[in-house]
Order: C-alpha cells, then structure tokens, then sequence
C-alpha cells in the first residue's frame, strides 16, 4: 500500500475530490488535521523581556567606524 499526501486549496474542490475518491473502492481516506506551531510560543523571552542596565543604542554609522 503507498499513501499519499494531496493538498487541496479550494475547499469546494476538496469535497469534490473527496466524493469522487470515496467511489473507489481501492482508495481508503483518513483524514489528518496539522497542527501549526504557535507563533506566540515561539518566542517566551518576548512576553517578558529582561532589563539591561546601560543599555544604548547604537546607529548604523557609530558601529562602522
């Protein structure tokens, strides 16, 4: 058995295809949900930054000389 991995863009489509794919009596479909990764959780230091003391900024033409 070879499985395959169809992404559909269209939802219409997709149930479309489905239907069509669920005639064949040699085709099985399992449908999978993916989770995407957080993009909130990525990052935790964001939420709370730390303080640095005697921080100051530097402009692009101080760090070149």
């Amino acid at each position: 058995m070879k499985e395959y991995v169809i992404s559909i863009v269209a939802d219409t489509k997709a149930s479309q295809l489905l239907s069509l794919l669920d005639d064949l009596s040699y085709v099985r479909i399992s449908e999978q949900t993916w989770n995407k990764p957080d993009n909130d959780k990525r990052f935790p230091l964001m939420d709370s930054p730390l303080s640095v003391e005697n921080f100051k900024r530097f402009g692009r033409d101080e760090l070149n000389e």
